[in-house]
């Protein structure tokens, strides 16, 4: 990959990154590979024709001369004739972002790198007049790439209903970086008059086991105002969207991912099939079949069925998350069309042939010594020989012994030892675009390796270890090392520095927190002193110099006493007799 290629992903992580942190980002891909199709035929068709392209990115950090793995996610990026579908097929971390230095306030850069990757793959994988979707589903677990990274004490290990939240704000940003899709004649009019707008987005979530009114917790908060045709999330499944025709059974609407529920529960439901059964589930199917199951038939049952599978119904959740980009163009057919009372029909195989036939390309010095110079056939496989009709055949004929093999004299020439699958020799192999993908150099990781080499290096980070920190930078090297060897290169890896300004400022430590002047505290005054003052100054003197009156309230008097019995009035003495109240005084009967 050149220089200038490889800058428009580093140069959108650096403007997005905190100012002074920095990471090492290693991007590994493999180019456009035939794999089986993402949907199941339906009946009476054969399958589409489907290329699949994987994507790894691997963030570290710099701990002196040595590297550490702080984040990975790996995207899958499949390809047909009218669909491009990216799906995440798995995220984790190490839990050792911890170890980097960053400005206090600074948000970990997890979610915004994840974001920043998937709008760089949307980016340079949509085709004119092509829908794109990005499609992943949300399940907590302990640890998906880095091994024995559980034990690490700094990893936070987002339970179910945090895991769905993150990947809706993870998936938020790149849907707003279009307008809202909405299905209007005026709206399509809109976007037609700006050239940035030639997609519409919108997500969709299915939380199987959850109602309208819990699913809708899960959305970011900038969808929390948003209603009607404004509203950027929606509360059911974009299948029948993204499909050719929604009237497809339901087993021809739902894709095939690895390792994803639904797939799996797709699989247990292909053995209900009444005409072929499980065992040719993959194989088109006869004409004049229906291609339904006995027990599920609509979409909506599907999910139903979903939340008591074991994965949705284990007390924890599951959610299945999507953003569906759609150009312009198509909203226009789909605004403009009439509408009919017939079900679409879909064109047979031959009719297919016919209308997507595409002039071949002219011959060039690369392609000159294959048969066919047209770019949109496939390479010949060891396994599957291409047979040329003007070749003779190399199978024995009747009556005619096969030839002996040649023996070979002379010196033997040195050769330098070749690596397979080396950069150079697969950008040559593979066109850069089809009428199935599109293959641009900006799209393609820094190191490209065949499907062969990428699937060895992945399984030997499932091998490895993050329990402990010296280890973990061992494991780093070691897979680091391991890439570089299956690509033929020394070293490879790009260093990235941040350079957005943090929102809180770095000296943020030093500032004492702010001290009230005493002379702006008002106490509060008793209402006897405030009438006071108000008397003061009624009278024109100063306040603070008049007298201050306590309060009739604040007077204790001494109680009375009782009143004394009538009589003369005689001076108070400390000897003076007590006299006997004449209602006490108790008179001896008379005899």
């Amino acid at each position: 990959m050149s220089a200038n290629v490889r800058s428009q992903l580093t140069d959108k992580f650096a403007d997005a990154l905190p100012k002074r942190t920095r990471y090492s980002v290693h991007h590994l891909s493999t180019p456009p590979t035939r794999c089986p199709a993402l949907f199941f035929a339906p009946p009476g068709e054969k399958a589409e024709k489907t290329y699949c392209e994987s994507h790894f990115l691997s963030v570290s950090i710099s701990l002196g001369p040595q590297s550490l793995q702080v984040f990975a996610i790996e995207v899958l990026i499949y390809t047909t004739e009218f669909l491009t579908t990216l799906f995440v097929s798995k995220a984790d971390s190490t839990g050792y972002l911890s170890l980097l230095e960053r400005p206090k306030g600074a948000q970990p850069p997890l979610k915004t790198i994840s974001s920043i990757f998937l709008a760089h793959l949307l980016e340079n994988k949509t085709r004119p007049g092509i829908k794109s979707v990005v499609s992943l589903f949300a399940r907590a677990q302990d640890q998906y790439l880095f091994p024995g990274s559980i034990e690490n004490d700094g990893k936070h290990v987002l339970d179910d209903r945090a895991l769905v939240k993150w990947w809706c704000r993870v998936l938020d940003p790149v849907l707003r970086h279009y307008p809202v899709e909405k299905y209007s004649c005026m709206a399509v009019e809109e976007s037609e008059r700006d050239s940035k707008k030639q997609l519409r987005s919108k997500g969709y979530l299915i939380v199987p086991g959850c109602d309208v009114y819990e699913t809708r917790n899960f959305f970011p908060a900038s969808s929390k105002y948003e209603s009607g045709d404004e509203a950027r999330w929606a509360l059911k499944d974009p299948l029948p969207i993204i499909s050719r025709s929604p009237e497809l059974p339901p087993r021809c609407l739902i894709p095939h991912f690895p390792d994803d529920p639904k797939a799996r529960f797709l699989d247990e439901l292909d053995d209900e099939l009444p005409e072929n059964g499980a065992s040719n589930s993959r194989n088109f199917f006869r004409k004049g079949t229906t291609g339904h199951w006995r027990s599920v038939r609509t979409l909506d049952q599907f999910w139903e069925m979903m939340a008591f599978r074991q994965e949705c119904s284990s007390g924890r959740l599951v959610g299945f998350i999507w953003g569906v980009f759609t150009p312009t163009e198509l909203l226009k057919q789909s605004t403009h069309a009439p509408k009919a009372d017939t079900k679409p029909t879909l064109p047979t195989p031959s009719q297919s042939q016919v209308r997507d036939v595409i002039p071949p390309a002219p011959e060039s010095p690369l392609m000159s010594s294959q048969g066919d110079p047209s770019p949109l056939s496939p390479l010949p496989s060891p396994a599957q020989p291409s047979v040329s009709c003007n070749k003779p055949s190399l199978a024995p004929q009747a009556g005619r012994k096969p030839n002996k093999k040649q023996k070979l004299t002379g010196p033997i020439p040195n050769r330098q030892p070749r690596i397979k699958g080396s950069v150079k020799s697969i950008m040559i192999s593979e066109p850069e675009r089809t009428k199935y993908y599109l293959w641009p150099p900006t799209s393609r990781g820094e190191v490209v390796l065949v499907e062969k080499d990428y699937r060895r290096v992945n399984d030997l980070l499932l091998r490895l270890d993050y329990a402990d920190r010296e280890i973990a930078v061992k494991s780093t090297e070691r897979w680091i090392n391991e890439v570089a060897i299956a690509a033929g290169l020394e070293s490879w890896g790009v260093n990235v520095e941040g350079r957005m300004e943090p929102a809180i400022a770095e000296d943020a430590k030093e500032v004492k927190p702010t001290e009230l002047n005493m002379m702006l505290v008002r106490k509060k005054k008793r209402v006897s002193a405030e009438a006071d003052v108000q008397e003061g100054a009624n009278l024109g003197c100063d306040t603070a110099t008049a007298p201050k009156v306590m309060d009739a309230g604040l007077v204790r008097k001494k109680p009375k006493l009782a009143s004394n019995p009538p009589g003369p009035l005689l001076d108070p003495v400390e000897n003076s007799v007590n006299v006997l109240g004449a209602g006490l005084v108790r008179k001896k009967a008379k005899t």
